[in-house]
């Protein structure tokens, strides 16, 4: 189950939310449950723990990783 979708069905507001994961604000709560970004293996881990397993481990985005241009790779020029 999503966290978005744990949250409605539980009735829990951000700070609640928070507060039972421990070391996340309610702003860090609210971009994981819209998905805007990802959780730390640790909080993720937590939210999984107080959710006794509900959020699952595997339901998180995957997120895209923006790799920077490696200097070394050389550049076509068209």
């Amino acid at each position: 189950m999503r966290l978005i979708d744990y949250m409605r069905a539980e009735r829990l507001d951000d700070v609640t939310m928070a507060l039972r994961v421990g070391g996340i604000t309610q702003h860090c709560i609210r971009k994981l449950k819209y998905g805007e970004r990802g959780p730390s293996l640790q909080t993720a881990i937590r939210i999984h723990e107080v959710t006794s397993g509900t959020v699952g481990l595997t339901e998180w985005p995957k997120t895209r990783v923006r790799r920077a241009p490696d200097a070394a790779e050389p550049r076509s020029v068209a």
